[in-house]
């Protein structure tokens, strides 16, 4: 589980990044990022019904997302509000190191690592 001081919440939090965030994205995994003026990254997830209809399989990619982002916080630049999703796949099963190279990649374009 991600640290509670690198955790986005709020949900105007995440309406400010989704209107003013910069866009990045690689393989299946998109990023939205804000600088925010503070000393740590935040990180938020946002996987929508259009992914797919399933709770269980949202829950379940946001849990491997969450612990990619845990093993890799210390690597990411501070000073950073980042929301992370999937683009609508035919795809709902998504091996973690897949899911992990696709996400260090799409921080090292947004010039977060």
């Amino acid at each position: 589980m991600l640290p509670r001081k690198n955790r986005l919440i709020q949900k105007k939090d995440f309406e400010v990044i989704s209107r003013t965030g910069t866009f990045f994205s690689f393989g299946e995994v998109f990023l939205k990022i804000r600088s925010n003026n503070s000393k740590e990254t935040k990180i938020g997830f946002s996987i929508g019904i259009k992914f797919s209809s399933k709770a269980v399989e949202r829950n379940r990619i946001k849990r491997q997302l969450r612990e990619i982002f845990r093993k890799n916080i210390k690597k990411i630049e501070k000073g950073w509000d980042v929301m992370v999703s999937l683009k609508k796949s035919g795809k709902k099963e998504f091996l973690m190191d897949e899911l992990e190279r696709d996400v260090l990649a799409v921080l090292k374009k947004a010039k977060l690592i």
